[in-house]
C-alpha cells in the first residue's frame, strides 16, 4: 500500500457507511434523479420541437428548462454539502470514498444518476446540433431569397482567371 493509499484508508476506513448518513445521501441522490428526470423529459420535448421546427411555446419550454437546470444544480449542491458535512473531501474524491463503503442500493442509485446525467448531456449536445442545423438551413434560405448566394457563396474563378460569382444558367458547353 502506498503512503497516499494508507493516508486515505486512515481517514475513511473501509467499514460500512453509517446508516443515517447513507439514508441522507440516498434521499439527496433520489432528489437529484427526480430533477434530472424532469430535465431529461424537457430536453426530449425540446428535441421534438426542434426536429419539427415548431416554435409554439418554445419560449416557455426554454424557461422551464432553465428552471430545471437550476433545480438540478441546487439538488446536487445539497448532496455535496451532506458529503462535506460528513467530513469527505469535495468533488469526485469524496464521492468515491463514500461509495467504497456505501450499501449496494446507494451505489446503484448513484450509478443510475450518473448515467442519467450522461444521457442529459448527450441530449443537450444533440439539441445544440439541431439548433445549429436549423440556423444554417434558415441562413441558406435567406441567402437564396435575397440573392446573397450569388454574391458570396458561389464565387469562383472565371475564364480569364478573375474571381467572380458563378453563372448558374451557364450551359455546360460554355463551362
Amino acid at each position: 500500500m502506498t503512503p497516499a493509499e494508507h493516508g486515505r484508508s486512515d481517514r475513511f476506513p473501509r467499514q460500512t457507511l453509517d446508516a443515517e448518513l447513507a439514508q441522507r445521501l440516498a434521499v439527496r441522490v433520489e432528489r437529484c434523479q427526480a430533477r434530472a428526470g424532469e430535465l431529461a423529459a424537457t430536453l426530449e420535448a425540446e428535441a421534438r420541437q426542434l426536429i419539427d421546427r415548431d416554435l409554439n411555446g418554445f419560449d416557455e419550454l426554454l424557461r422551464r428548462k432553465g428552471a430545471q437546470v437550476e433545480a438540478l444544480e441546487e439538488a446536487e449542491q445539497q448532496l455535496r454539502r451532506v458529503l462535506t458535512e460528513a467530513g469527505y473531501p469535495p468533488g469526485t474524491a469524496g464521492v468515491r470514498a463514500v461509495l467504497r463503503t456505501a450499501p449496494e442500493s446507494l451505489r446503484s442509485a448513484w450509478g443510475e444518476l450518473e448515467q442519467l446525467l450522461r444521457t442529459i448531456q448527450a441530449r443537450n449536445e444533440a439539441n445544440g446540433r439541431l439548433i445549429h442545423r436549423n440556423l444554417d438551413h434558415t441562413r441558406r434560405l435567406l441567402d437564396l431569397a435575397t440573392g446573397a448566394h450569388e454574391r458570396a457563396d458561389e464565387l469562383t474563378y472565371g475564364t480569364h482567371g478573375r474571381y467572380t460569382a458563378s453563372d448558374r444558367s451557364r450551359r455546360i458547353t460554355r463551362a
